[in-house]
C-alpha cells in the first residue's frame, strides 16, 4: 500500500467539499490532477471513496472510515513542525531535577511553581539525592538540575536560589524551650545532635565551626532531619537546623532563635551543567538567573 501526504489533503478537501471543482480551487490545482490523485488512492487501497453525483460526490463508508484517521494524521503532520521548534526552545521536554531532603522542605515548592508558571509544557522528574550525588549524577547527564548546598565544583554553573537562618531545636521540656529571648550556644549544655560529614558536608561543617569541632565531634549524628528531630524530641540533645524545617511541626520539639552574635544562615544553589543538551533546563537556568532568590528567611 503506497500512497502520498498530497493524496490524502487531496482526499480530504474533496470529502469537505463534497466537489471535485471546489476542492481543486481550495487546493489551488486544477481538477483532473486531482481527480487523479484521488483514483490513484482508490486503487492504492483498493476501496471506493466517492460516490459520483449529478451536482457533486458524496463520500462512501470506506472513506469516511478513513477521512477521520487522515484529519488526524494530517493534524499530527502540521503540528509536528510547531513541536519540533517548541522543544528546540525548551519550551517542551522533560526537566530532571534533583533535590535533598533539607532543601525539599526550603524550596522545592517555590521551584516547582517557578517552572509551572514559566514552562507550563514542561513535565518535571523529581529524585532524592544529597549533595555529592547531584553532583556525580549532573557529571553523567543523569540529571538536569540539583538544588544542592556548596561547594560547587567549577565544571557546573549554579545561582543561588535561597538562603535562611538555623535555629535551635530543643525537646519540648528543656529548660531553654520556656526562655523568651533568642538564646545563645553558650547556654547549652546538652549534647548536639548533628549532621553527617557524608551526608551533609555543608551543614555539619558550618555546625561543626559554631559549636566548636570538639564539642561536635562526640554529639549524634545523622543525615536525615526526621531523625534528628526524633533524637531532639527523645531527648537526647539539641539541634541547629535551617528554619524551613520548623514547618514540621514535630510534636515535642520546640524551636529558638539564636542570639545575634551566633545566627548564621545557610545557602541553597540551582546548579546544572552547561554541557547538558537539555534546552529545557538552560531555559529555566535563565528564568532562575533573572530571578531574584526564590526564599530569603
Amino acid at each position: 500500500m503506497d500512497f502520498s501526504l498530497q493524496q490524502l489533503r487531496g482526499f480530504v478537501a474533496v470529502a469537505e467539499e463534497q466537489h471535485f471543482g471546489r476542492a481543486a480551487a481550495r487546493l489551488n490545482m486544477t481538477q483532473p490532477p486531482l481527480t487523479r490523485q484521488i483514483q490513484a488512492l482508490e486503487r492504492s487501497l483498493g476501496v471506493v471513496l466517492f460516490e459520483r453525483t449529478g451536482r457533486g460526490t458524496r463520500i462512501t463508508a470506506a472513506g469516511q472510515a478513513l477521512l477521520d484517521h487522515c484529519r488526524r494524521v494530517l493534524a499530527l503532520l502540521d503540528a509536528a513542525p510547531v513541536a519540533a521548534r517548541h522543544a528546540a526552545e525548551g519550551r517542551t521536554g522533560t526537566l530532571r531535577l534533583a533535590f535533598t531532603a533539607i532543601g525539599a522542605y526550603a524550596i522545592l515548592a517555590d521551584v516547582l511553581d517557578l517552572v509551572n508558571r514559566h514552562l507550563p509544557d514542561v513535565s518535571v522528574e523529581l529524585t532524592e539525592l544529597v549533595s555529592p550525588d547531584q553532583f556525580a549524577a549532573l557529571a553523567d547527564l543523569e540529571i538536569d538540575m540539583g538544588l544542592v548546598r556548596p561547594p560547587i565544583p567549577d565544571r557546573y554553573q549554579s545561582v543561588l536560589v535561597h538562603s535562611e537562618d538555623l535555629v535551635l531545636a530543643v525537646p519540648a521540656d528543656h529548660a531553654l524551650a520556656r526562655a523568651e529571648d533568642p538564646v545563645g550556644l553558650a547556654d547549652v549544655a546538652d549534647d548536639y545532635i548533628g549532621y553527617t560529614p557524608e551526608g551533609s558536608r555543608y551543614l555539619h561543617d558550618i555546625c561543626a565551626a559554631m559549636i566548636g569541632v570538639d564539642r561536635y565531634a562526640v554529639s549524634q549524628l545523622t543525615s536525615q532531619v526526621p531523625t534528628m528531630l526524633a533524637l531532639v524530641r527523645a531527648g537526647l540533645g539539641c539541634a541547629l537546623i535551617p528554619r524551613s524545617i520548623m514547618t514540621m511541626g514535630v510534636h515535642g520539639v520546640r524551636y529558638r532563635e539564636l542570639a545575634p552574635a551566633d545566627a548564621h544562615s545557610v545557602t541553597l544553589h540551582a546548579c546544572w551543567s552547561p554541557d547538558s543538551p537539555n534546552p529545557a533546563l538552560h531555559r529555566l537556568a535563565a528564568v532562575l538567573t533573572r530571578e531574584p532568590r526564590l526564599g530569603v528567611s
